[in-house]
């Protein structure tokens, strides 16, 4: 590893087909030992970028770079051999078992599925019991879970997943999210790209947003949401109330107000709720009901994307 150098680091990255400009000046940082959500819309390359990462395609400008390496120069092979990766569809072996698979993908790793901890990546993506059962008779979420085991088995510092919870049930999903969200804690650096937000918003401690190739925003996923929307409250009073109830809220710096059915909604919010309702108990006025809506990632990403397209 370069020295202090990111896990994950893209700099001016350019890719072009022909004519088609697929990855527009791409440049961000992963930082280490956290779990990064690739988003964007269908096109945004995000695929390519992930392609480009591992050097798969080459960049028509610019580097992407794996612990300070790029492909073609000395040591990216060994940088390389630290990451686990499984991009689009997992890469298996259809008529070879599970452990079979397994088999193959660890001996570059000098391993072997007798070594109890490969044995024990199936029991982690919950295939324990179809160890000895061939892949092609697999469904499609149980090929993602043997694709998350391949990216898994070789103990990677840096592990990168396209799509890793197409196909499974409810009960799957939970179980892979909650296996990624454990890697910082085994030492390792995560790139999800997913195009399931409430997924990247449940595991994911930070964010890159792409479209059309182009980096939109990145950072800290909280500062990404807060960044672009406040979130607001609900205000209920009795209705004989509301008129004066608007204007005591004005006061509070809660940004436009807003009366739908005798409920009063606020654009942006305080940090303390209990200062709506001391104002309105000053005035003689009793809450009825009181709640914050914050923003979700979804709704970040919309209108992130939206003010992207439209300048």
């Amino acid at each position: 590893m370069a020295a202090n150098a990111p896990p994950i680091e893209f700099e001016d990255v350019v890719k072009k087909f022909g004519r088609r400009t697929v990855i527009d000046g791409l440049s961000f940082t992963v930082p280490e030992g956290s779990i990064v959500g690739l988003l964007g819309p269908n096109g945004a390359g995000k695929s390519t970028a992930m392609r480009v990462l591992l050097g798969l395609q080459h960049a028509t400008q610019g580097s992407a770079k794996i612990l300070g390496h790029k492909p073609g120069t000395s040591g990216f092979a060994d940088a390389v051999r630290k990451v686990g990766a499984i991009i689009e569809a997992p890469p298996l072996y259809k008529h070879a078992t599970a452990l079979q698979n397994l088999e193959i993908r660890v001996r570059a790793y000098g391993q072997s599925t007798s070594d109890a901890r490969v044995r024990g990546v199936l029991n982690q993506v919950g295939l324990a019991d179809r160890a000895d059962d061939k892949v092609g008779d697999f469904s499609l979420g149980m090929r993602q879970r043997m694709g998350l085991a391949l990216a898994l088995v070789g103990e990677p510092s840096i592990v990168v997943l396209d799509e890793p919870t197409n196909g499974l049930d409810p009960e799957g999903t939970v179980e892979v999210r909650n296996l990624i969200r454990e890697l910082p804690a085994r030492g390792a650096t995560a790139l999800v790209c997913t195009h399931r937000l409430a997924e990247v918003e449940a595991m994911c401690d930070y964010v890159v947003v792409l479209d059309k190739g182009r980096l939109l925003t990145q950072g800290p996923l909280d500062e990404v949401i807060a960044s672009v929307t406040e979130g607001g409250h609900v205000v209920e009073v009795a209705s004989s109330d509301v008129d004066n109830a608007v204007n005591t809220l004005g006061s509070l710096e809660l940004g436009e107000l807003s009366v739908e059915g005798g409920v009063i909604r606020t654009t942006s919010s305080v940090p303390d709720a209990s200062l709506i309702t001391q104002a309105l108990a000053d005035k003689g006025m009793y809450l009825r009901g009181l709640r914050t809506e914050r923003p979700s990632l979804e709704d970040a990403f919309l209108k992130i994307v939206a003010e992207a397209q439209e300048s």
